[in-house]
């Protein structure tokens, strides 16, 4: 079979290489045909491509040189000396002329000539399968051809004729005529091709896939006329041609380093893994999406930083951490020609985030804190982690980062039931005056109003900070008019999964759904693998914090990338409406090292472990040991050996 696949893959030779076309308009000339049933077998087997309009042209003719090629390949005959005078040792095609005469395929004229060129006739090609047929070992009885115009052939003709008839391989047309001297035509060679396989078509051959291109300022992409097998062999012409891109199907797999965003796509589903490792065994997180070919825009795709990537995987950056995602679930966008991108703003003071929605051409903002000190009101800066800030030149700015999206939920805040609860009257009233059908009646009905009592009795008793609390249901619930909030008492979207948001966990009270969160969550359940999300250890604890992907309650609590920022956000507006007495309390940090042991006091018994580096700490005092808020209920702080922590540059912090 090894040679019977040679023989289709040289058939190639005998039909032009040309770029793929759809499989419909392929065929248009192909319909009807006597031979249609043979020509569609190599055309499903992906032997054979047409012309650039779409044809295959399947009368056309076959020259000599093509024939002898395609015989010499299939057959994978070694390599012969020059023995025709008009075969040039130079040209394209003379290897496998001089391998098919050596091995007694093909003969020239008395003139020692080979005519390349001319259109090789059907009584020749015979005479060459005949011989294909004998390298192959197939034999054949000899049965004298009853064709009416078999007069005048040679012996050799006829016996080649009689066994490849014989065999079935060819056959004559309805006048009874073999027409021995007409020209082979392109849908023959094909057909006899076929039935000299006897239909054992092999497996299509790998196709060239891969293409390198370039792409100018507005986004134009220019693909190479060459193909490639595999990545990596498109990956070194880039490399060695100096290209911008590599293509698959058409679709933008590589950039240069740092060229571009990732968006992320999946073929379908509302999320895709962020893997830690490249073999994409170990999935740390997960992000927003929405399928490719979504009829509807349910959630916001997340966009990445794009770092590098390979047939195997795409290496993005997202909140303080690198990661891997399939290829099939990521759109990579060079930045060349980019209708848009998140960004950031200084707005009044206030960092103002602007979400890129790629489906739309459409951005969505929220408030996610104070603007960082080097920001200057009326540009547009870009982060993929928050902290971390560049200019459109791609060059960075400075770094910041947001006070309460990293204050962890073990602190306590300094205001009061009275005090939480004006807030939420107040701005629950101003959703109201808005106007919207949502916020209709907000001031009687959401179901965040008077709970500021609960949520103080949750931080004494449980040690979950108040403010940060009431900052998750405002975000939730949107001030607690959700369906979920209204119908179930569900102010956190507990259990409100992407891949069934109109679901959720239904309470008897609010105050209920509170203790919930604190216990089932924050803490963890009993007889619940998962954890909590604060409790140092556990499979859903990166640390006490909003935070983001990489660190923090985001890591696991929510799809949405900026689900911590959000949170700090409303954090920081509450704050500042009431006075600002908790911004800054702390001094912030983060943890240098893996499995650091944080302890009772200085050289003290060990409290907890931290697996993981990169863990929020709120710092209460600072020495050769450094005095944390505790992240375990049962212990108010915990002591750290100070080499281990970074502090923070907190933005709006002098």
């Amino acid at each position: 079979m090894k040679k019977a696949f040679s023989i289709v893959m040289a058939l190639v030779l005998l039909f032009p290489i040309l770029p793929s076309l759809n499989m419909k308009v392929q065929a248009d000339d192909v319909t009807g045909i006597k031979l249609e049933a043979e020509l569609r077998s190599i055309i499903e087997a992906g032997i054979m491509s047409g012309y650039e309009d779409g044809t295959f042209r399947p009368g056309n003719n076959v020259t000599r040189e093509e024939f002898a090629t395609f015989l010499a390949r299939a057959l994978e005959l070694p390599s012969g000396p020059a023995v025709f005078k008009d075969v040039s040792p130079a040209g394209k095609l003379a290897p496998y002329i001089n391998a098919a005469a050596a091995a007694g395929i093909i003969k020239g004229g008395s003139d020692g000539n080979f005519h390349p060129k001319a259109t090789i006739v059907r009584k020749d090609m015979a005479l060459m399968i005949d011989n294909a047929l004998a390298y192959l070992n197939k034999t054949a009885e000899y049965v004298a051809p009853t064709f009416s115009d078999m007069d005048g052939l040679s012996s050799t003709h006829k016996i080649a004729i009689g066994k490849s008839v014989n065999l079935g391989i060819i056959s004559g047309f309805p006048d009874n005529t073999f027409r021995p001297d007409a020209n082979a035509q392109r849908d023959q060679a094909a057909a006899f091709i076929y039935r000299l396989l006897e239909g054992d078509l092999p497996e299509p051959p790998p196709a060239k896939l891969y293409q390198t291109a370039n792409i100018d300022a507005a986004g134009n992409v220019t693909r190479s006329a060459v193909s490639y097998e595999s990545f990596d062999l498109a990956k070194q012409a880039m490399d060695t041609s100096g290209s911008e891109l590599v293509t698959k199907d058409g679709e933008i797999i590589y950039m240069k380093y740092n060229g571009g965003m990732v968006f992320a796509k999946p073929a379908s589903g509302a999320t895709v893994n962020l893997y830690t490792d490249p073999a994409l065994k170990t999935a740390k997180t997960y992000v927003s999406a929405n399928p490719k070919n979504a009829s509807k825009i349910v959630y916001t795709t997340t966009e990445l930083k794009y770092v590098t990537s390979t047939d195997q995987y795409v290496q993005v950056y997202i909140g303080g951490e690198d990661y891997y995602m399939k290829p099939g679930d990521a759109m990579l966008v060079p930045f060349e020609g980019a209708k848009g991108r998140g960004y950031y703003q200084n707005v009044n003071g206030s960092l103002v985030h602007s979400i890129y929605g790629i489906e739309n051409n459409t951005y969505s903002s929220y408030n996610a804190g104070i603007a960082p000190s080097f920001m200057r009101s009326g540009q547009k800066y870009y982060s993929w982690d928050g902290f971390s800030f560049y200019n459109a030149s791609g060059h960075i700015v400075g770094r910041e980062y947001q006070y309460f999206q990293y204050l962890t939920a073990r602190t306590t805040t300094n205001y009061t039931a009275a005090e939480l609860d004006a807030y939420i009257k107040k701005a629950v009233a101003e959703r109201e005056a808005m106007g919207y059908a949502k916020y209709k009646d907000a001031s009687k009905k959401s179901k965040i109003l008077g709970i500021g009592a609960a949520l103080k009795k949750v931080e004494r008793e449980k040690h979950v900070n108040a403010l940060m609390v009431l900052a998750m249901a405002i975000h939730e619930s949107d001030y607690g008019t959700s369906d979920h909030a209204y119908n179930n008492n569900n102010i956190f979207g507990i259990q409100v999964y992407d891949n069934n948001p109109e679901k959720g966990k239904s309470f008897e009270t609010v105050e209920e759904g509170i203790n919930h969160l604190a216990d089932e969550y924050f803490t963890g359940a009993d007889g619940d693998w998962r954890g909590g999300y604060l409790t140092p250890g556990d499979w859903r604890s990166y640390g006490a914090a909003p935070g983001t992907k990489s660190n923090g309650i985001n890591v696991k609590y929510a799809s949405d990338p900026f689900w911590g920022a959000k949170v700090g956000g409303h954090m920081r507006t509450i704050d500042k409406e009431l006075g600002l007495k908790d911004f800054g309390q702390y001094t912030l940090g983060f943890t240098n090292t893996t499995d650091l042991n944080v302890r009772t006091s200085a050289n003290g018994s060990l409290l907890y472990t931290y697996n993981l580096s990169r863990m929020p700490v709120a710092i209460l005092q600072q020495g050769e040991w450094t005095k944390v808020v505790s992240d375990i209920p049962t212990s108010v702080e915990g002591y750290i050996y100070s080499d281990y922590i970074n502090i923070l540059p907190v933005a709006g912090k002098e």
